[in-house]
């Protein structure tokens, strides 16, 4: 079955276009107006990923958050594609935790490379991304199916950047994690990410798990990053 993409968009003549180019490329997709539209589809269908028309005259950006934090769509990839004069939305789509964002002009394939790349199609198996299972240390357990994410303290209310950072760490514990590989990692194609927005969302997550964590925190190792470590009393 070919992998179905939801484009949401209030530009039938830009759907036409985009549907055509993914077609060509082994994908189908529908048509969603708003946020809300593609929530319902994500109900009915098995969608595979999200593509965000953003313009200056909708408000597609402003309700991207909700993707996320939504069970049907928060484990969907999803993709925003930010159009000349709407950069006040580069914020709150970061924000709202896009796992990537073009502006255009872009080159279509970029696209096409990246949708394959989130769904490992057309990779070699040993390529492939791994299945979704629970990552842990110490007392702190993500589920990547859910998006959840408990402590010994009780679950841990993350925003979609903070369980990003957090998954890169648990991936990588006890190593030393440079601002530059986190905006690698969770920020691939967006050249305005600076080190204080790590900073900023670091310092959030901190925050959160040390409300819940009895074993685990993230130190600050000075010019050089963060890392995730046992506590220590």
């Amino acid at each position: 079955m070919k992998p179905l993409i939801v484009i949401c968009s209030q530009d039938a003549e830009f759907y036409l276009l985009l549907s055509h180019i993914l077609e060509v490329d082994g994908f189908v997709s529908t048509l969603a107006g708003s946020i809300d539209d593609v929530l319902a589809l994500a109900a009915k269908k098995p969608l595979r990923a999200i593509v965000l028309d953003c313009r200056p005259d909708n408000v597609l950006a402003a309700g991207s958050s909700r993707l996320k934090r939504d069970a049907r769509t928060g484990s969907l990839p999803c993709l925003a594609l930010l159009s000349p004069g709407a950069e006040g939305q580069h914020i709150a789509l970061l924000q709202s935790g896009v796992d990537e964002l073009f502006i255009r002009p872009f080159a279509p394939q970029k696209l096409l490379e990246s949708l394959r790349a989130r769904l490992a199609i057309g990779l070699p198996s040993r390529q492939r991304a791994p299945k979704s299972g629970p990552l842990a240390y110490r007392d702190v357990e993500m589920e990547l199916d859910t998006h959840r994410v408990r402590a010994t303290g009780g679950e841990i209310p993350l925003g979609p950047i903070e369980f990003k950072l957090l998954r890169h760490l648990l991936e990588n514990p006890e190593k030393v994690i440079s601002r530059d590989e986190f905006i690698a990692a969770i920020w691939p194609h967006s050249a305005s990410v600076s080190a204080h927005v790590v900073d900023v969302h670091i310092s959030q997550l901190r925050k959160l798990l040390k409300q819940s964590s009895r074993s685990v925190a993230i130190r600050t190792v000075r010019l050089a990053g963060y890392s995730l470590e046992p506590l220590k009393r």
